[in-house]
Parts: C-alpha cells; sequence; structure tokens
C-alpha cells in the first residue's frame, strides 16, 4: 500500500510539473535497415537515419514571449548502444532558451545555422541512409560540422525571409577547436522558390583556417522538384575544397523518389574527395512510418564504391 502510495505521488509532482508548462513533447524515431556501406564489402542491420529519444518543451511567458527546452539522446537501435560511444547522452540537442518577437536565442548544444539552413536542405536525404558519407561530403565538403556544444545561437524569420546565426566557445571535448566556431545562414522561401547560404568557420586552425561555404537553390515543379548547390571553402591543412550537387525529388504514389550526383574536389591535390550518384524511393506507410531503399556510388573510392540499404524508419 505505501508503495502504491509512493508511486502515485511521484505521478502527480511529474504531471504537476508538466502541466506548469505550456507544452511538453516526448518524441523519437526508431530507424533501422539492411545494407551495405561505400567502402566496404560488409553487410548487416544498421541505424538508417539516427535513432533517437527526445523531449522538448514550451512555456508560455505572456506578452508573446516563451521559453522553450530541448534535450535529445542518439542511440544505435540495432544494439541500444550510446551513438556518441558513450562521450555523451544528449549527444543530439541540449539546449534551453527564450523566443517572441525579436526571434529565437539559446544557448547549450545546437544545430550549425550554417548545417541547418543550408547544408542539410540541399541534400534530398537529409544527411541520412546509406547516402549520408557521399553527400554529406559534398555539401559539407568534408569541413563544416554539424552541431556546437556551449554555443549561443539567434534565430528570426519574417515574411518569407528567414536568418541564423551561431556562435560557440571553443571548449568542444571533440572537435578540440583553437578558436570560437561562427556560422551563418540567410535563406528566402516563396511559393515554389527557395535560396539561400550558409558560411561556417569552425575554430579549426594549422596550416590554414577551416571555414566552408554554400549556396543552394529549389525550384518545385510540382510533378518535381529541382535543386543545386556550389560550395567552397578551405580546410585546416590549407587545402582547397569546391563542390556542387544536383538534386530531383518526385513525388510517386505514396512516397517520393529522390535522385542526385554531385563532386567535391580537392583543388589542392587534384583529386576527387567523392563523386558520385545516390537513388532511393521513400514508400510513406503513414505520416509516422515510412520504408526505404537507396542505392549510392562514390566513384572517388578505389574499390567497394557501391552501397544499398533496405529500411523502415519510424517517428513518434
Amino acid at each position: 500500500m505505501k508503495k502504491s502510495l509512493l508511486a502515485l505521488a511521484a505521478l502527480t509532482a511529474f504531471a504537476g510539473a508538466a502541466s506548469a508548462q505550456s507544452s511538453v513533447t516526448l518524441y523519437g524515431r526508431v530507424d533501422l535497415s539492411g545494407a551495405k556501406n561505400m567502402g566496404s564489402a560488409a553487410k548487416g542491420i544498421q541505424n538508417g537515419s539516427g535513432s533517437r529519444l527526445g523531449v522538448r518543451g514550451v512555456e508560455d511567458l505572456g506578452g508573446g514571449m516563451s521559453a522553450l527546452f530541448n534535450i535529445e539522446h542518439r542511440f544505435n537501435a540495432d544494439t541500444g548502444s550510446d551513438s556518441s560511444g558513450g562521450v555523451r547522452h544528449w549527444n543530439g540537442r541540449s539546449f534551453v532558451g527564450l523566443q517572441g518577437g525579436f526571434g529565437q536565442v539559446v544557448f547549450g548544444r545546437e544545430y550549425s545555422t550554417a548545417f541547418l539552413g543550408s547544408q542539410l536542405v540541399a541534400d534530398p536525404w537529409g544527411w541520412d541512409t546509406i547516402v549520408v558519407p557521399l553527400n554529406t561530403a559534398i555539401t559539407g565538403g568534408a569541413i563544416a560540422k554539424v552541431r556546437y556544444d556551449s554555443s549561443a545561437t539567434y534565430r528570426i524569420s519574417a515574411s518569407g525571409f528567414s536568418f541564423a546565426a551561431q556562435i560557440a566557445e571553443a571548449t568542444d571535448t571533440i572537435y578540440k577547436v583553437k578558436n570560437k566556431p561562427v556560422n551563418f545562414a540567410v535563406g528566402y522561401a516563396s511559393g515554389p522558390i527557395a535560396v539561400g547560404l550558409g558560411y561556417e568557420r569552425t575554430g579549426e586552425e594549422a596550416a590554414g583556417t577551416a571555414k566552408w561555404m554554400t549556396v543552394h537553390g529549389s525550384y518545385n515543379l510540382g510533378m518535381v522538384k529541382l535543386g543545386a548547390m556550389y560550395g567552397t571553402g578551405t580546410t585546416a591543412a590549407d587545402h582547397d575544397h569546391r563542390s556542387w550537387l544536383l538534386s530531383a525529388v518526385a513525388p510517386m504514389g505514396a512516397g517520393e523518389l529522390r535522385a542526385s550526383y554531385g563532386r567535391l574536389k580537392d583543388k589542392t591535390a587534384d583529386v576527387d574527395a567523392a563523386k558520385g550518384f545516390a537513388l532511393g524511393y521513400h514508400y510513406n506507410m503513414s505520416k509516422r512510418t515510412t520504408l526505404y531503399v537507396d542505392l549510392a556510388r562514390n566513384t572517388a573510392l578505389t574499390t567497394e564504391k557501391s552501397g544499398y540499404d533496405v529500411g523502415i524508419k519510424h517517428n513518434f
């Protein structure tokens, strides 16, 4: 009886804490596929697009202002292990902030604004599935980072225009950069047209300063959405990198057909760091569950140039 009362008290306390928020949402994704990676002959079960479990919330503070937070754990669904290798638990996002008519300001571990505003948008796969090694290299130039610890991020959007900027401390235990990373993104979307630009200085320095800039655009014709992206930058080793990507996404039945072709070249060494195509079909069984099949080929690899996956993704 005492145990039941204690359990009821704990649940009541949790419900009371949750009701203090305007909204608290538990969300996640479980995504697994049978796959063969480019560059490897091994075949097996693996994460297709980063399985995750997160909590986010918003509290109305009045006067058009609200507080928000987001914490997100990434894991390997095939084994249940931490995808960061035990380095950190909230490997996806971990931030708190305020938003209102002035825009949004958050502090903590957050995505690079150049990544969210340009690099991710330019890839039809959104840096997911077996296509990752090819299209992330092309859109990120083998220079850009995805997230930064101890960052301050600002965003605002109005009338189709958007702007975001971020600065982070040079204290990241994974990247171990020398200087503070900074990045920004600007964009415009109206009707079928979307264009944008992203710039990032990673804070890495050696012979040179690592930096990466991308411009992208897309036009939705209805039967197909066409996209293009161009990137240019410098590695910390002072190598000049250039890239481009052409893409197409076409509705087909209850799903969509995706295709891309692009190249990342190290101009200093005069070699291709990545070059090839990707093709896939993602079928929506419901609003939450997707079946997918992808094929990618990177001709810049010396062996095992092709990869494929067949998987299922469920969002909740």
